[in-house]
């Protein structure tokens, strides 16, 4: 087992000492330790974000393509959409040429991640023509499609719903194996 191996990384680190002006050290260990940070990790805290590493533009367009699919996930919001539609934009205005300077490499890169997304959007299209509006629903508040005796939104339901949903809890209700703690609806309707 070699030196480096037995030391700290805060050990192998580059070191460079830097002359500050004078208060400038107080005010950083001040804030540092308000902060619960070490001198050393605030100041280089501060110069990762004003020296911020540079973005490859294809890991880039990639993060990017995948936040299309998280954003687009069911959220009907004009602002989300019209974001959305920038940046497909862009990524579409990269692979026709509009967008000038990206090399082809990353061109290449970018064209599969794309064709990729288009697949999984497809697919979901898919999946969702088969649901139903309350499944639609739920997958828009949890994304996922469970299904509940009891909706949320008992207020909306005719007479006739509420009679069917309540013979469908008090069969779920009959069907248990353990005790239900707390409040049980429906009890005082029988």
């Amino acid at each position: 087992m070699d030196d480096d191996e037995q030391k700290y990384p805060s050990q192998l680190a580059e070191r460079f000492q830097v002359r500050l002006p004078i208060g400038l050290r107080d005010r950083i260990k001040a804030y540092a330790e308000r902060h619960g940070r070490s001198m050393n990790t605030e100041i280089v805290r501060i110069l990762h974000r004003e020296f911020p590493e540079p973005w490859p533009v294809d890991t880039r367009v990639a993060d990017l393509i995948n936040m299309l699919g998280i954003l687009k996930g069911g959220v009907t919001d004009e602002r989300i959409d019209n974001l959305t539609h920038e940046i497909e934009e862009t990524v579409m205005g990269m692979m026709t040429g509009r967008v000038q300077g990206v090399d082809d490499r990353a061109l290449e890169n970018i064209k599969s991640l794309w064709e990729r997304y288009e697949e999984q959007r497809a697919e979901h299209a898919r999946d969702m023509a088969d649901l139903d509006a309350e499944e639609e629903r739920q997958l828009g508040i949890s994304g996922r499609t469970e299904k509940f005796t009891v909706p949320p939104q008992l207020g909306n339901l005719s007479d006739e719903e509420l009679k069917v949903y309540k013979l469908g809890y008090g069969a779920g209700l009959a069907a248990r194996h353990e005790p239900i703690e707390g409040e049980v609806p429906f009890e005082d309707d029988k």
